[in-house]
């Protein structure tokens, strides 16, 4: 429930508040506001910003300086404030067009906001916005924390303390877990290691979550977890259709809006019951997992349609999986075995239904060569190909192989 610079625009004190630049900045989150006026050098006022602040200017010591306040921008921008508000009049008529094309470069949502309007009672209404917002997001994370994650049971009626919140969560829900696909390799990729920027990643994130739902009039409660957006869905058939649409939109945007980044979706079964969330919520991230194990990034997947991962996944001695794929497939998984690319001819060939023309083509091999990789494989595991039977049980290995 962060306040977004876009969410600012609705409060009463700010209807006169007109943007003229950096649109493609109105989901940055605004942490608090920040009035920036130096008589004397009109940079100094911005160099203790700490990050997400939205700067207020009546321009008294900038005036018809464009360079200053186009270095003004820039500064509000390598600070990463939130945006920036120039009170128009006696000092800043108007805001210069090259300040505009900066900000709509800059992605920094760049304002004009009439002189005759109160900063104090601008900054008034922004303040108890956040503060607001923050109390009620605590509030709200107790809440879902509580039904997904606690040990103990639901405090008295979660139905209609999630109504109060402004939640419909009376018949059937589920569980939709909206992930970062590979996080940790995208923060190498892009050398983020500081917590700062990492935390302002995932705000992006959710942010860009929550505005799609809105946007499909879906409202929902909204829960983050690691590198994972978590919410609860009704499972009536428009609701989830409307559901459906908005996680492809948000799949798009946040590859458009991120640059590098996909997000996979797990969606769990539905309950009725509020204290089976959990279960959904398990069931959610296994289909997710189910999607790793296949090196499947960006997309949409339910847990009935996990296929035989929602299985394995749900076993929690490991040791009995080792067994089971080392009694099956250790004759051409061990070290010892020079044919190290027998696994990968066996899993192809399964994937293809045991066409041998067809899995020849994808791994670039000979037929002959292939009917004889086959032979050899069917001799060290002992089993027959054309079994059916045999080709589960060795289908069933190669999965527990990728999931462990």
């Amino acid at each position: 429930m962060s306040i977004s610079v876009r969410d600012i625009l609705k409060l009463d004190s700010l209807k006169t508040l007109q943007i003229v630049g950096g649109e493609t900045g109105l989901e940055k989150c605004v942490e608090w506001i920040y009035v920036a006026e130096c008589f004397e050098n009109p940079l100094e006022g911005i160099k203790w910003l700490q990050g997400g602040e939205i700067i207020f200017i009546t321009g008294v010591g900038i005036k018809d300086n464009t360079e200053m306040l186009l270095e003004f921008i820039k500064g509000i921008d390598e600070r990463n404030g939130a945006g920036l508000v120039v009170n128009v009049g006696p000092y800043i008529k108007t805001v210069p067009s090259e300040a505009i094309e900066l900000a709509n470069k800059l992605g920094m949502p760049l304002f004009e906001l009439p002189w005759e309007v109160k900063l104090v009672e601008v900054s008034r209404e922004i303040s108890n916005a956040i503060v607001l917002s923050r109390i009620e997001e605590n509030s709200l994370t107790h809440f879902l924390s509580n039904i997904l994650f606690g040990d103990g049971e639901l405090e008295g009626d979660a139905i209609q303390k999630a109504a109060y919140f402004g939640y419909n969560l009376s018949g059937e829900c589920c569980i939709c877990v909206i992930d970062i696909d590979g996080f940790e390799k995208y923060l190498k990729l892009k050398n983020l290691d500081d917590e700062v920027s990492i935390s302002k990643l995932k705000v992006t994130f959710r942010k860009l979550v929550q505005d799609v739902l809105e946007k499909h009039a879906l409202k929902v409660p909204i829960i983050d977890k690691d590198d994972s957006v978590i919410f609860f869905a009704k499972s009536e058939e428009n609701f989830m259709k409307r559901v459906e649409k908005a996680l492809i939109e948000i799949q798009q945007l946040i590859h458009k809006r991120i640059d590098g980044i996909t997000v996979s979706v797990g969606i769990g079964n539905q309950y009725k019951d509020l204290k089976m969330m959990k279960q959904s919520l398990n069931e959610a991230e296994i289909a997710i997992d189910s999607l790793k194990c296949e090196g499947l990034n960006n997309t949409i997947i339910k847990y009935r349609d996990a296929g035989v991962y929602s299985l394995l996944f749900n076993i929690k001695n490991k040791h009995v999986l080792e067994n089971y794929f080392r009694d099956t497939l250790g004759a051409i998984s061990s070290k010892d075995n020079k044919d190290r690319d027998l696994i990968e001819i066996l899993d192809t060939y399964l994937n293809e239904n045991c066409n041998i023309t067809v899995t020849a083509e994808k791994l670039f091999l000979h037929r002959n060569t292939l009917k004889y990789k086959i032979k050899k494989i069917e001799e060290l595991l002992n089993c027959d190909l054309h079994n059916f039977n045999d080709c589960m049980k060795v289908r069933i290995a190669l999965n527990i192989q990728k999931m462990l």
